[in-house]
């Protein structure tokens, strides 16, 4: 690993609109891609949306029709790998914008990071979480060594997802991690292509508010730990040099 890759910048974002934000990742993704900027992580929240990954069966008119409809939540086509996944506010979005080769083996090595970072995280707060095998995403309660079956859901409650792009080795889009979100909105579609998936938050499971500030800098943390090397978390997006639309 070279001497520009020993570090990975880290930012707080706050709240953002969705498609400002994948707008931002972009242009981020480029940089790095460039090597005009260091490997960068988002961390942020966004308001009420359903995502659409390149998985899920469902056309671009019938997305456009459903974000017509409803004003209280947005439909919008992704990416990302995956199918459909609620993002709203209180639930935290990590996007690491870094060069695989930089650090993993391949794509799968890296996902094996993301949910090993999670469940880390999660540890802080004394809670014990798990993956499902051959399903992406992080559990708790349930069956720790569960193999995942065709039309029958894990026998816990996901906490968090994860959804990906590659372009060239950089990465773009991450994980969601349910911390003081409103759970009750997973209930009007079908998370992930599971239908009655159950689902979780640290505030759910702690029945405590918890600052999304705070859970950033324990993942900033767990991951300098896995891979060892520093991550400092910033507040100060314009140290990047990039705005945001």
């Amino acid at each position: 690993m070279d001497k520009k890759h020993q570090y990975i910048q880290a930012f707080f974002l706050g709240k953002i609109d969705y498609l400002s934000a994948l707008s931002f990742q972009e242009k981020i993704n480029h940089l790095v891609y460039s090597n005009e900027i260091n490997h960068t992580i988002l961390f942020l929240e966004h308001n009420n949306v359903l995502t659409y990954g390149s998985n899920e069966k469902i056309s671009d008119e019938e997305i456009y029709k459903l974000d017509k409809k409803n004003e209280e939540l947005s439909h919008v086509r992704t990416s990302r790998g995956g199918q459909v996944t609620l993002h709203n506010p209180g639930q935290l979005i990590c996007y690491p914008i870094i060069n695989i080769k930089s650090y993993f083996e391949g794509v799968l090595e890296y996902v094996r990071f993301l949910e090993n970072t999670i469940i880390k995280s999660l540890s802080h707060y004394g809670i014990e979480s798990h993956t499902v095998k051959n399903r992406r995403g992080i559990w708790v309660n349930g069956d720790q060594n569960e193999n995942y079956m065709e039309n029958k859901n894990p026998s816990g409650e996901k906490i968090a997802a994860i959804g990906l792009k590659v372009i060239k080795y950089i990465t773009l889009h991450g994980f969601s991690l349910n911390v003081s979100n409103d759970l009750d909105m997973f209930k009007s579609f079908t998370p992930c292509g599971m239908p009655g998936l159950e689902v979780s938050s640290i505030k759910n499971i702690l029945n405590k508010e918890i600052n999304l500030h705070e859970v950033s800098q324990k993942i900033c943390v767990s991951m300098s730990e896995i891979l060892q090397i520093p991550i400092k978390l910033e507040t100060e997006i314009t140290k990047l040099g990039v705005k945001i639309d």
